[in-house]
């Protein structure tokens, strides 16, 4: 019996995704279609949505490699509106341990301040909680947050779908490399009709 899907929503935030965001992903705004047909997806079949969220404070050290983004409690820091669920549960770095509750929200953010999402100690609560599942990975940027993530994923041997046309890399190159990168780690190039046929 094939297994239960979870989708993992990669730093779909303003800041990333809108021209007008402070570390703009080039052509981000082209996969918004793709990303709101996935979105609708796992709401139409039940699938739960996680997705991660950069959260700076407003001196973070990564401003040093990067210009300021994400800032806790900044517009730029929110989700873009075709990737924000209501009733979302939002668990911050200082959130307390995760525990599963009896209704399972329609949409989980986990904040952190680094690349990876495992950085939060309730991503492998979340999973645990998940039980077992094949993650199918969405998002930006995909030489950077996307890669952690499969990566992270594929670490903790979990099967995992990447979406190549709802991803979007800071520069080409380097985003093909990420991809192939993945693929070699197990991860298995899908598309967003693959996933929602």
């Amino acid at each position: 019996m094939a297994l239960a899907l979870a989708f993992v929503d990669v730093d779909t935030q303003f800041d990333f995704m809108d021209p007008g965001g402070k570390l703009y992903v080039p052509h981000a705004e082209e996969i918004v279609p793709n990303l709101v047909r996935l979105m609708a997806c796992a709401r139409e079949r039940n699938i739960p949505i996680i997705s991660s969220a950069d959260a700076h404070a407003p001196d973070d050290p990564e401003f040093k490699l990067w210009p300021p983004h994400c800032v806790t409690g900044t517009r730029g820091q929110q989700h873009i509106r075709e990737t924000s669920v209501p009733g979302a549960l939002t668990l911050t770095m200082g959130s307390g341990p995760f525990v599963a509750p009896e209704e399972w929200p329609p949409q989980i953010v986990i904040e952190k301040d680094v690349y990876e999402t495992s950085a939060n100690p309730n991503f492998d609560r979340i999973l645990e909680a998940l039980g077992p599942r094949r993650y199918v990975v969405f998002g930006v940027a995909t030489e950077y947050c996307v890669r952690a993530d499969v990566l992270a994923l594929r670490k903790r041997s979990k099967p995992v779908e990447l979406v190549v046309d709802a991803i979007k890399a800071i520069a080409e190159d380097d985003g093909r490399k990420a991809i192939e990168e993945m693929a070699a780690a197990g991860a298995q190039l899908v598309t967003t009709a693959d996933v929602c046929k």
